[in-house]
């Protein structure tokens, strides 16, 4: 090959390396002008909140601020000024129009008289049942049966109450020996059901009589939601383990549609249509380590669509459409305070860090404006998330692609284009005799040694003769150039010390008798 071809030969291969690294940084999006930001509009002091919700509480038309935490329950408006507030003793709450005025009620399930249940309506308390038969709040959730609304209670040894609106009881149950985790409604044909899990693992479905449809027992459980994945009118049961096991399953029947083994224990599930896609549904989850992992699910299976991290427990998830596009972002707060928001493809953006950690997110609209309102271990702080985006600048690695592959390319030319190095000559002109004679000496020298080498085997072919025609060459000049200064040439001879022959200064091996000079 070309010499002068070489360089070109290397240079195409590190533009097709270079070219092929651009592409999969642009067309991944890994290099974006995208930049998610966030401004505070108003914080208040609140301890370490366990539910919180931006919902219409009044009637009115505008979202309030419900939260709650193990000692009050307290509303805020658009503003953060209190609406209300009420204190009760480790209470469980959870939202639901129980007397039927078109408005979303609080409902309490507390240690009172006894184990009691409030319900709290547009701020006004109502006491709905005390003394009940069943122990410390867990989980309380308004179930709205085809039959009716039910208040379902779960404590915090598997014991499961259910009261009419009337807070009359209407069926009870036992599911498994622990806390009850997780309380959702359900759909199998359309029509709502309960589907209830506790922390030893025991995942049930029942019917508005408390009948179970079905009951299963897995690895120690943490999470447990229901959703319609799919739309076709039928839940499916997403759990998450103290082990890693995330699990989905049909609610009708309790097949096994999707299962994974996280590597760390599940602290969260949610769904968030991070592909703006309504043929499928996306279940985002959060790790005990700070593992966060995007499923995509099809109304078959689903399929992990990518991976990432926070720097402690995920604490939260909700979605937000930030930037208008049609796809939902997701919103993730840690046990440490910090908050990060992962687009539909992975790419995390950083929010502001909180001093302590993160315990509840929502989304939604107070005072007309879109918020994110994050609960932490000593306040609640209501952002506005802003959205900045340099159109085309994805396509930069392509750019700078080019453009090192064009100085490659000019780097090989200017290599090619170098002159070959001209092969260093002995040049014998103006040279004294002496010096001429030590060039003479040294040259018959090297003929011998090229003579030498050749007859070991350690150069043959072009390689010696290319040598050899070089040094006779050389010896040719040595000796034009004598002659030319006038000077007679004298063969130079020494005596074989073996037989005594006259032989020419050079020669290693006596041509009379064979024996070996050393000179």
């Amino acid at each position: 090959m070309s010499k002068k071809i070489i360089p070109f030969v290397v240079a195409f291969i590190l533009v097709c390396l270079v070219m092929a690294v651009a592409g999969v940084f642009a067309l991944s999006g890994a290099v974006t002008a995208e930049k998610f930001g966030s401004n505070v509009v108003w914080t208040q002091s609140y301890s370490t909140a366990e539910s919180m919700k931006v919902i219409d509480l009044t009637g009115d038309g505008q979202d309030e601020l419900f939260i709650q935490n193990t000692s009050d329950v307290t509303v805020y408006d658009g503003s953060g000024n209190v609406m209300w507030s009420f204190p009760y003793s480790s209470p469980k709450t959870t939202l639901g129009d129980v007397n039927n005025d078109g408005v979303e009620d609080i409902v309490v399930y507390y240690v009172g008289t006894g184990m009691s249940v409030d319900v709290i309506s547009k701020g006004q308390v109502t006491t709905l049942a005390q003394t009940l038969s069943i122990g410390f709040p867990a989980r309380v959730s308004v179930i709205r049966f085809s039959s009716g609304p039910q208040i379902v209670l779960g404590d915090s040894s598997g014991s499961i109450l259910s009261l009419g609106l009337d807070g009359q009881p209407r069926w009870s149950a036992g599911l498994g020996s622990a806390e009850v985790r997780g309380m959702d409604d359900a759909l199998i044909g359309g029509q709502p059901h309960a589907a209830i899990a506790t922390n030893d693992g025991a995942v049930a479905v029942f019917d508005a009589q408390g009948t179970q449809v079905w009951s299963h027992s897995q690895e120690q459980l943490r999470r447990m939601r229901a959703f319609d994945l799919n739309s076709d009118g039928n839940s499916e049961v997403v759990t998450g383990g103290e082990y890693g096991a995330f699990y989905i399953y049909s609610a009708v029947d309790r097949s096994m549609l999707f299962e994974k083994s996280l590597g760390q224990a599940v602290s969260e599930v949610r769904v968030v249509e991070l592909n703006g896609d309504p043929s499928s549904r996306e279940i985002v989850v959060g790790g005990k380590d700070g593992g966060v992992w995007a499923f995509s699910f099809d109304g078959a299976t689903a399929s992990q669509m990518w991976s990432g991290s926070l720097s402690d427990k995920v604490t939260e998830i909700s979605g937000l459409d930030i930037n208008e596009d049609g796809k939902e972002e997701a919103v993730i707060g840690d046990d440490s305070g910090k908050v990060a928001i992962f687009t539909e493809n992975g790419t995390r953006n950083n929010l502001p860090s909180h001093s302590s950690g993160i315990t509840r997110i929502d989304i939604g609209k107070l005072g007309g404006e879109r918020y994110v309102v994050i609960a932490d271990g000593s306040q609640v702080q209501v952002n506005k998330v802003n959205f900045n985006s340099i159109p085309g600048f994805q396509y930069t690695p392509l750019i700078v692609g080019l453009i090192v592959s064009a100085v490659i390319l000019v780097i090989a030319a200017i290599i090619a284009s170098i002159p070959k190095k001209p092969e260093m000559k002995v040049s014998f002109q103006d040279k004294s005799r002496e010096s001429l004679e030590a060039e003479r000496r040294m040259l018959k020298e090297s003929i011998a040694d090229v003579e030498r080498l050749r007859k070991s085997g350690e150069v043959t072919g072009d390689a010696y003769l290319a040598r050899l025609k070089r040094l006779r060459a050389d010896l040719a000049e040595n000796e034009a150039a004598y002659k030319a200064a006038g000077h007679q040439i004298k063969v130079e001879t020494f005596k074989c010390p073996n037989c005594g022959g006259t032989l020419e200064l050079g020669m290693d091996k006596c041509e009379y008798c064979g024996q070996v000079i050393l000179s």
